[in-house]
């Protein structure tokens, strides 16, 4: 049986409330998956009451719009509307201010946050806006947002080999994801719907992580779905999480903390 819209929005409102922010809510999780740091589940409630920016620095932010619109703007200067299957490409580097705010009662958005590398994580803050729905892949519902999947690559890349995929399924929809030979791990969260594997188990909310192990995951939609797959090689790097920031040594965290001072600056300034 198919669900509506309106019971999918509420779902996802659902999840996101069960969840509350960051679906990567264990650090031992989040030790298992880095440079995967952080999945929120973004909605018009969940942001009621929320400041219009946030400081960043160290970590890549990439925000996709399953319904609904919002604005944005950062300290770059870029602002403007995303809707539906619009996305948001930030590097935080050395330092950012940024918002995703919602302008419609039906906004549902998934945020993925990922470490940087000690080469990128105080480099200058860069932002893309995309308008259109992430690099399609032919007869296949995933939305390739990071990295490589099959044959097609993602618009944007960061410099870390590591692949992020928002896929929403309809009811009864079968869906694989092969693990790429050099990845160590990959890792699945439900956002909204209910979906099994391939040996018939109900996927439960929050993280669910396969291991090199396994080379191929099988999914079943049994309604309306959208689940987001992440897959990458092991970060050889220890984290520094502060906030917003996130930092492989506390003299990069500083350097990232006075970078967020002087955006802030520059931002008041502009």
């Amino acid at each position: 049986m198919t669900t509506s819209t309106n019971d999918s929005i509420s779902n996802m409102d659902a999840t996101y409330l069960q969840h509350k922010n960051n679906v990567f809510a264990a650090e031992s999780d989040i030790e298992k998956i880095k440079p995967f740091i952080s999945l929120n589940l973004l909605s018009a409630q969940s942001q009621q009451g929320e400041p219009a920016l946030t400081p960043a620095s160290g970590q890549a932010i990439i925000t996709y719009v399953i319904a609904g619109e919002a604005a944005y703007s950062d300290s770059t200067g870029k602002q403007g509307r995303l809707q539906k299957d619009g996305w948001a490409w930030v590097i935080a580097g050395a330092g950012i201010w940024h918002s995703i705010t919602p302008v419609t009662r039906d906004f549902i958005a998934v945020q993925m946050c990922i470490a940087l590398s000690p080469a990128l994580e105080n480099s200058p803050p860069q932002s893309a806006y995309l308008h259109a729905e992430p690099n399609a892949i032919d007869g296949d519902p995933a939305k390739l947002l990071i990295g490589w999947h099959g044959k097609k690559r993602s618009d944007f890349a960061i410099p870390s080999q590591l692949n992020y995929l928002v896929v929403p399924l309809k009811a009864e929809q079968h869906w694989s994801y092969e693990l790429p030979l050099n990845h160590q791990f990959a890792w699945v969260a439900v956002v909204s719907g209910l979906v099994t594997t391939s040996e018939g188990k109900t996927l439960p909310q929050g993280v669910n992580i396969f291991n090199r192990r396994t080379a191929k995951m099988d999914f079943h939609a049994r309604t309306d779905a959208v689940i987001v797959l992440g897959s990458s090689l092991e970060f050889g790097h220890d984290l520094i999480i502060q906030n917003s920031s996130v930092h492989t040594s506390t003299e990069a965290l500083q350097i990232g903390y006075k970078g967020i001072s002087a955006a802030e600056k520059h931002y008041a300034l502009t």
